[in-house]
Protein backbone atom coordinates (compact mmCIF):
# COMPACT_ATOMS: atom_id res chain seq x y z
CA UNK A 1 0.00 0.00 0.00
CA UNK A 2 2.97 2.51 0.75
CA UNK A 3 4.22 1.65 -2.38
CA UNK A 4 1.63 2.20 -4.52
CA UNK A 5 0.95 5.81 -2.84
CA UNK A 6 4.68 6.58 -3.07
CA UNK A 7 4.27 5.45 -7.06
CA UNK A 8 1.14 7.48 -7.34
CA UNK A 9 2.92 10.66 -5.97
CA UNK A 10 6.45 10.38 -7.85
CA UNK A 11 4.39 10.08 -11.37
CA UNK A 12 1.78 13.18 -10.02
CA UNK A 13 5.41 15.24 -9.68
CA UNK A 14 6.60 13.76 -12.91
CA UNK A 15 3.31 15.22 -14.68
CA UNK A 16 2.85 18.03 -13.33
CA UNK A 17 4.90 21.22 -11.87
CA UNK A 18 3.78 23.64 -9.25
CA UNK A 19 3.54 27.40 -10.94
CA UNK A 20 5.23 29.51 -8.73
CA UNK A 21 5.68 33.51 -9.06
CA UNK A 22 8.82 33.58 -10.47
CA UNK A 23 8.42 30.19 -12.09
CA UNK A 24 10.98 30.34 -15.81
CA UNK A 25 9.43 29.24 -18.15
CA UNK A 26 10.95 27.46 -21.56
CA UNK A 27 11.88 30.40 -24.05
CA UNK A 28 10.15 30.84 -27.62
CA UNK A 29 7.38 30.93 -29.69
CA UNK A 30 3.66 29.94 -28.21
CA UNK A 31 0.84 29.70 -30.20
CA UNK A 32 -1.85 28.54 -28.02
CA UNK A 33 -2.33 29.46 -24.57
CA UNK A 34 -2.50 25.35 -24.06
CA UNK A 35 1.34 25.45 -25.24
CA UNK A 36 1.72 27.97 -22.39
CA UNK A 37 0.09 26.02 -20.05
CA UNK A 38 1.90 22.61 -20.81
CA UNK A 39 5.40 25.15 -21.06
CA UNK A 40 5.75 23.32 -24.01
CA UNK A 41 6.27 26.59 -27.11
CA UNK A 42 5.84 25.62 -30.72
CA UNK A 43 9.36 26.60 -31.48
CA UNK A 44 12.11 27.06 -28.82
CA UNK A 45 14.09 30.46 -29.21
CA UNK A 46 16.94 28.58 -31.00
CA UNK A 47 14.89 27.74 -34.05
CA UNK A 48 13.78 31.49 -34.92
CA UNK A 49 14.99 34.69 -35.40
CA UNK A 50 13.51 37.01 -34.10
CA UNK A 51 13.35 40.79 -34.18
CA UNK A 52 12.26 42.55 -31.09
CA UNK A 53 12.91 45.19 -28.45
CA UNK A 54 12.26 45.25 -24.95
CA UNK A 55 11.54 48.30 -23.06
CA UNK A 56 13.35 47.69 -19.46
CA UNK A 57 11.09 50.41 -17.67
CA UNK A 58 7.59 48.74 -19.30
CA UNK A 59 8.45 45.42 -19.91
CA UNK A 60 6.68 45.55 -22.86
CA UNK A 61 8.85 43.95 -25.95
CA UNK A 62 7.67 45.07 -29.20
CA UNK A 63 8.55 42.61 -31.96
CA UNK A 64 8.93 43.36 -35.95
CA UNK A 65 9.45 40.15 -37.41
CA UNK A 66 9.98 35.85 -36.73
CA UNK A 67 11.58 33.72 -39.52
CA UNK A 68 12.08 30.27 -38.75
CA UNK A 69 15.56 29.41 -39.68
CA UNK A 70 15.00 25.71 -41.19
CA UNK A 71 12.49 27.04 -43.93
CA UNK A 72 13.28 30.79 -43.73
CA UNK A 73 9.50 30.94 -43.53
CA UNK A 74 8.15 34.19 -41.62
CA UNK A 75 5.99 33.36 -38.90
CA UNK A 76 2.62 35.78 -39.09
CA UNK A 77 2.94 38.07 -36.10
CA UNK A 78 -0.59 37.90 -35.54
CA UNK A 79 -0.53 34.10 -35.10
CA UNK A 80 1.51 34.18 -32.01
CA UNK A 81 0.14 33.91 -28.52
CA UNK A 82 2.74 34.37 -26.23
CA UNK A 83 6.59 34.61 -26.17
CA UNK A 84 8.62 33.46 -23.78
CA UNK A 85 12.56 35.53 -23.63
CA UNK A 86 14.69 34.89 -20.36
CA UNK A 87 12.19 32.48 -18.58
CA UNK A 88 9.50 35.44 -18.83
CA UNK A 89 6.56 35.00 -20.90
CA UNK A 90 4.89 38.03 -22.66
CA UNK A 91 1.42 38.10 -23.82
CA UNK A 92 0.75 39.68 -27.59
CA UNK A 93 -1.69 42.51 -26.73
CA UNK A 94 -4.57 43.02 -29.13
CA UNK A 95 -3.55 45.80 -31.55
CA UNK A 96 -7.52 47.08 -29.96
CA UNK A 97 -6.01 47.59 -26.62
CA UNK A 98 -2.91 49.78 -27.44
CA UNK A 99 -2.00 52.38 -29.40
CA UNK A 100 1.00 50.80 -31.69
CA UNK A 101 1.61 49.78 -35.14
CA UNK A 102 3.81 46.91 -34.26
CA UNK A 103 2.83 43.65 -32.20
CA UNK A 104 3.62 44.15 -28.89
CA UNK A 105 3.77 41.83 -25.74
CA UNK A 106 3.41 42.07 -21.81
CA UNK A 107 5.44 40.94 -19.49
CA UNK A 108 3.58 38.50 -16.85
CA UNK A 109 4.94 40.30 -13.78
CA UNK A 110 3.52 37.66 -11.28
CA UNK A 111 2.84 33.72 -12.44
CA UNK A 112 0.59 31.87 -10.43
CA UNK A 113 -3.37 30.97 -10.20
CA UNK A 114 -4.06 34.25 -11.44
CA UNK A 115 -1.21 36.19 -13.38
CA UNK A 116 -0.35 39.91 -13.47
CA UNK A 117 1.19 41.88 -16.27
CA UNK A 118 0.94 45.69 -17.31
CA UNK A 119 1.66 47.83 -20.28
CA UNK A 120 1.51 51.72 -21.09
CA UNK A 121 -1.10 53.23 -23.29
CA UNK A 122 -2.64 56.96 -25.02
CA UNK A 123 -6.07 57.19 -23.86
CA UNK A 124 -8.44 60.21 -24.81
CA UNK A 125 -9.80 62.13 -22.68
CA UNK A 126 -12.27 65.23 -22.26
CA UNK A 127 -10.65 68.31 -21.33
CA UNK A 128 -12.17 71.52 -20.15
CA UNK A 129 -10.82 74.68 -21.53
CA UNK A 130 -11.08 77.80 -21.36
CA UNK A 131 -9.59 81.59 -22.74
CA UNK A 132 -9.76 84.63 -20.33
CA UNK A 133 -9.60 87.90 -20.82
CA UNK A 134 -6.32 89.46 -19.98
CA UNK A 135 -7.64 92.35 -18.44
CA UNK A 136 -10.35 90.90 -15.87
CA UNK A 137 -8.98 87.89 -15.92
CA UNK A 138 -12.06 86.18 -16.44
CA UNK A 139 -12.90 82.92 -18.79
CA UNK A 140 -14.64 84.67 -22.09
CA UNK A 141 -14.85 81.90 -23.93
CA UNK A 142 -14.98 77.77 -23.04
CA UNK A 143 -15.09 74.76 -24.43
CA UNK A 144 -14.46 70.66 -24.43
CA UNK A 145 -11.43 69.37 -26.20
CA UNK A 146 -10.07 65.38 -26.55
CA UNK A 147 -6.50 64.98 -25.37
CA UNK A 148 -4.62 62.17 -25.51
CA UNK A 149 -2.73 61.40 -22.11
CA UNK A 150 -0.64 57.88 -21.02
CA UNK A 151 -2.44 55.60 -18.73
CA UNK A 152 -1.14 52.57 -17.03
CA UNK A 153 -3.10 49.07 -17.99
CA UNK A 154 -3.44 46.88 -15.47
CA UNK A 155 -4.74 43.17 -16.37
CA UNK A 156 -4.84 39.86 -15.00
CA UNK A 157 -4.97 36.45 -16.88
CA UNK A 158 -6.76 33.40 -15.30
CA UNK A 159 -4.21 30.55 -16.16
CA UNK A 160 -6.41 27.91 -15.45
CA UNK A 161 -8.91 28.94 -18.35
CA UNK A 162 -7.14 31.96 -20.14
CA UNK A 163 -9.59 34.43 -19.46
CA UNK A 164 -7.96 38.26 -19.37
CA UNK A 165 -9.68 41.01 -17.49
CA UNK A 166 -9.17 43.95 -15.98
CA UNK A 167 -7.15 43.88 -12.70
CA UNK A 168 -9.51 46.05 -10.52
CA UNK A 169 -11.53 45.57 -6.78
CA UNK A 170 -14.72 44.13 -8.51
CA UNK A 171 -13.01 41.64 -11.24
CA UNK A 172 -10.73 40.61 -8.94
CA UNK A 173 -13.44 39.46 -6.00
CA UNK A 174 -14.93 37.45 -8.78
CA UNK A 175 -11.70 35.36 -9.56
CA UNK A 176 -10.95 35.13 -5.41
CA UNK A 177 -14.32 33.33 -4.44
CA UNK A 178 -12.60 30.28 -3.51
CA UNK A 179 -10.78 32.06 -0.90
CA UNK A 180 -13.77 33.30 0.69
CA UNK A 181 -11.13 34.42 3.55
CA UNK A 182 -10.04 36.81 1.24
CA UNK A 183 -13.01 37.94 0.19
CA UNK A 184 -13.94 39.12 3.39
CA UNK A 185 -10.91 40.94 3.64
CA UNK A 186 -10.90 43.22 0.64
CA UNK A 187 -14.66 43.66 1.03
CA UNK A 188 -13.50 45.14 4.19
CA UNK A 189 -11.07 47.91 2.91
CA UNK A 190 -12.18 51.27 2.64
CA UNK A 191 -13.10 52.45 -0.83
CA UNK A 192 -10.62 54.19 -1.07
CA UNK A 193 -7.87 51.97 0.20
CA UNK A 194 -9.06 48.67 -2.17
CA UNK A 195 -7.13 49.78 -5.24
CA UNK A 196 -3.68 50.57 -3.44
CA UNK A 197 -4.03 46.79 -1.69
CA UNK A 198 -5.42 45.10 -4.44
CA UNK A 199 -2.15 43.90 -5.47
CA UNK A 200 -1.03 42.65 -2.30
CA UNK A 201 -4.55 40.98 -1.96
CA UNK A 202 -3.67 39.07 -5.35
CA UNK A 203 -0.11 38.33 -3.92
CA UNK A 204 -1.59 36.65 -0.83
CA UNK A 205 -4.36 35.16 -3.23
CA UNK A 206 -1.42 33.34 -5.53
CA UNK A 207 0.65 31.97 -2.14
CA UNK A 208 -2.04 29.82 -0.79
CA UNK A 209 -4.12 28.94 -3.67
CA UNK A 210 -1.43 26.13 -6.05
CA UNK A 211 -1.64 25.67 -9.63
CA UNK A 212 -0.05 23.30 -11.75
CA UNK A 213 1.41 23.26 -15.68
CA UNK A 214 -0.10 19.74 -16.83
CA UNK A 215 2.94 18.61 -18.85
CA UNK A 216 0.98 15.93 -20.70
CA UNK A 217 -0.83 17.92 -22.87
Amino acid sequence: MVLVAFFGASLFGQDSVLLTKNFPFKDGVYLSFAELQSNRPAFALSAVEMQSFTNPQTSLTQVTGIVLKDSRTPLPLDSVWAICLDGVPSLRVPGTEINRDEPNFAALKLRGKICYFTYPDYRSKKVRVAAYNPLTGRPYREGTVEREEEVFVEKMLRFQTGEVADFNPKNLLDWIQDDPLLVETVMELPHEEQHEKLFKALLIYVDRNAVYLNLNE
